[in-house]
């Protein structure tokens, strides 16, 4: 018959040896040192390529059928045509 009652700890208190596995007490794997990772500079991305993503986004949600890249480049282009004019 297995032991049905809960045990329970208090911070401090510790178990008594005879409570604990065997196998807990064996040799535990020790994992090996986490890689941290180099983290690269973002790329800088300009206005336009930015105006051309949110082109494709729009085109893509309402489900255009044709080139989506060159109508979201033609998009933007109309888009910057007059905004270097001073």
């Amino acid at each position: 018959m297995t032991d049905t009652h809960i045990h329970i700890h208090l911070n401090g208190e510790t178990m008594p040896q005879a409570a604990t596995s065997p196998m807990k007490s064996s040799k535990r794997k020790v994992s090996p040192p986490k890689r941290t990772q180099i983290s690269k500079p973002k790329r800088a991305v300009s206005a336009y390529h930015k105006t051309v993503g949110a082109e494709m986004k729009k085109l893509k949600k309402a489900g255009f059928r044709g080139n989506v890249m060159k109508k979201a480049h033609a998009n933007a282009k109309k888009k910057h045509k007059g905004r270097n004019k001073k």
